[in-house]
């Protein structure tokens, strides 16, 4: 009897030992694609923040920001109501700076393609939906689907899982950037 005692004793001191400090463990906790639980969250989290309010507002800016001037011969950007429109999008909470920089720049770009278009035709970047990086969507999936990202510091490249079947065609791509603890949207790429 004192020997089951004694092995009983050993054992519970042997658990007591390999307790430790779990939260150490914990905090290091990686997800299912290897990020770091915290990282995949957060950028899980502002995709989804921006999307959902997207969908609900953003979609609906293009029509009271008409940044796009079709008064002459060749479709011109309107700068001034450009930014109007871009500076909306900060109501969203999900993106950074550098997402309105990168979106000027593709305006811009686009407004060099114009110059070779007719006013009243649909013009290139204005013939599909800029953020859902399509004509037809179904933009709720956008709202919960998974994500994978590569972080890299600061910096991540992260892709929307959506549905390769469903009507999105599949994933979508996005740069992301973390500033001051926080991941936020920094670029679409439709592919």
């Amino acid at each position: 009897m004192k020997n089951i005692l004694a092995g009983i004793c050993v054992l519970l001191l042997f658990s007591y030992c390999g307790d430790g400090d779990k939260s150490a463990v914990q905090s290091k906790a990686v997800s299912a694609n290897g990020l770091p639980e915290a990282d995949s969250v957060a950028i899980a989290d502002a995709l989804h923040q921006f999307f959902k309010w997207y969908g609900k507002t953003g979609i609906h800016l293009i029509n009271q920001f008409n940044f796009v001037d079709q008064s002459g011969k060749h479709p011109k950007l309107n700068e001034a109501t450009l930014d109007k429109y871009l500076a909306e999008f900060q109501k969203s909470g999900a993106i950074c700076p550098e997402f309105l920089d990168n979106e000027k720049s593709f305006y811009t770009a686009c407004a060099k393609s114009w110059e070779e278009e007719e006013s009243g035709e649909v013009i290139s970047c204005m013939d599909y939906d800029r953020y859902y990086c399509s004509q037809d969507f179904d933009g709720s999936e956008y709202n919960f689907a998974s994500i994978n990202a590569r972080i890299v510091g600061e910096r991540a490249k992260a892709r929307l899982l959506l549905s390769p079947g469903g009507p999105n065609g599949g994933p979508r791509s996005f740069e992301m950037k973390k500033e001051n603890g926080k991941w936020w949207l920094a670029k679409v790429k439709c592919e």
